[in-house]
């Protein structure tokens, strides 16, 4: 029976698989090391799902503080907030009268929104720093990091990675500002970002699709029109309740105008045609980053859509890669195997988030398909390299090891020798990094022998 990677799978492989022990009120034993950023946020409200708490924050390095400030905050993420003892949280940055307030954190940009993500089940503890650095080094932006420790309210957590949360702004999703009175027909054209995802986060009910957060394709899997919605589209930005509702006709037109022509039979054509609508070299990108890294939730969760003002569509920026990198638990059946993420309905055609039909009609495209090798084959030269792959992972592991970070946060979470979905092999920090780079390596040599196959 194949196995199905939903919420409520993920729940009862945590009960059988993992103790989930937490140590509250955890004071470090080894003394740390102060030339690592240590964020203390203090609270006088527990922190919860929502609405945002109010704290202050501060930022210790060298036994000086550099950064202040007040904040809100809350937990953030699905499974992790469900099944985790280690929570990642989003703050927002105030001032005193408590309203948003941008500034600029360890180097990163100025912005009044961040993550703190808190890698648990992923015990080499850089999946998504890693695959987002790869994704900045070909040239497609997604959330720049950092890594800290963290306390709260007294309590060791252990190492965190500071990260951008995916928003519109001149120095994260550059696309134009649109207010609600930007109707003209060119002011109309953009921004946008949708996102193809559940509806965790806004709600409690991951399902909750509805005509004011989102709105359905016309079409199934394979293609065909339906009225059984399959894929929906997440109103992202501008937010449900400040998108106008000629806005919202306008981006929904758009989509459905792309899929029809990709679902018609001259979808080939330059002119008429999928290529239209859509901008053909971040659809191949985002192909190459998710199939590199085997991101089992690609294409169908944690997806990103951009509609740029006078642009045509493109995808990303990429998001959300810890069950990525050939993680035990990615296909439904449990195999971790070298495997093709657009063709996940084949594996799993009974999961309630399945793959849409875009990529397997492009791939159908000649055009698109040599376009797709070409640039795979120039990466594979450099950025993409095997060694430049290796190096990447090897400069962080450095960074994180020798800094002691490694040591104190399976010090604060003794899990090495557990299992925790969806990672769930056992042994040394060591060992995952290990796995993960020699997986990494043989993974992107199978996509060179067989990408021509496609």
């Amino acid at each position: 029976m194949k196995f199905i990677l939903t919420i409520n799978a993920l729940l009862v492989l945590c009960l059988l698989t993992c103790n989930c022990s937490s140590k509250s009120n955890y004071t470090l034993k080894t003394p740390r090391n102060s030339h690592i950023p240590y964020m203390i946020i203090k609270s006088s409200d527990e922190i919860v799902d929502s609405p945002k708490r109010k704290a202050s924050m501060s930022i210790v390095l060298r036994d000086s503080t550099i950064f202040s400030s007040n904040i809100g905050i809350e937990l953030r993420g699905a499974i992790s907030q469900m099944f985790y003892d280690k929570k990642s949280y989003g703050f927002e940055l105030r001032n005193d009268k408590d309203e948003s307030l941008p500034a600029a954190i360890l180097g990163l940009p100025k912005n009044t929104t961040w993550i703190l993500h808190g890698p648990y089940g992923d015990k080499t503890l850089l999946r998504n720093t890693v695959a987002y650095k790869i994704s900045n080094d070909i040239g497609r932006y997604t959330a720049r990091t950092k890594f800290i420790e963290l306390e709260i309210n007294g309590e060791y957590l252990g190492f965190y990675v500071l990260m951008e949360k995916l928003k519109q702004d001149n120095d994260r999703i550059n696309i134009a500002k649109l207010s609600k009175n930007d109707t003209s027909a060119e002011k109309i054209t953009g921004g946008y970002i949708l996102k193809i995802d559940k509806t965790v986060g806004n709600d409690n009910d991951e399902t909750n699709y509805t005509s004011e957060n989102s709105f359905p394709s016309r079409f199934d899997t394979k293609g065909r029109l339906t009225k059984r919605t399959v894929t929906h589209f997440l109103y992202e930005y501008p937010k449900p309740k400040n998108i106008s509702p000629i806005q919202a006709n306008y981006i929904q037109n758009y989509i459905a105008s792309f899929e029809n022509a990709l679902a018609s039979e001259n979808f080939k054509d330059e002119q008429n045609g999928y290529q239209h609508y859509i901008d053909v070299d971040s659809f191949i990108d985002f192909f190459i980053l998710t199939e590199l890294m085997q991101n089992h939730d690609g294409y169908r969760l944690s997806t990103f859509l951009q509609k740029d003002r006078g642009k045509k569509l493109q995808m990303g920026p990429i998001w959300d890669f810890d069950i990525a990198f050939g993680s035990d638990n990615g296909f439904c059946d449990g195999m971790n195997r070298h495997a093709w993420v657009f063709q996940y309905n084949q594996y799993c055609s009974s999961d309630n988030w399945l793959v849409h039909f875009w990529w397997k009609r492009l791939i159908s495209d000649d055009v698109f398909k040599r376009k797709l090798i070409l640039r795979w084959k120039k990466l594979r030269e450099l950025q993409l390299s095997d060694n430049q792959l290796d190096k990447t992972i090897d400069n962080f592991v450095k960074e994180i090891t020798e800094s002691g970070m490694v040591a104190r946060n399976f010090e604060r979470w003794d899990i090495l020798d557990e299992r925790i979905t969806p990672n769930s092999t056992k042994g040394s920090h060591e060992k995952e990094i290990a796995r993960m780079k020699s997986w990494l390596k043989a993974h992107a040599q199978w996509i060179d022998i067989n990408i021509e196959k496609l």
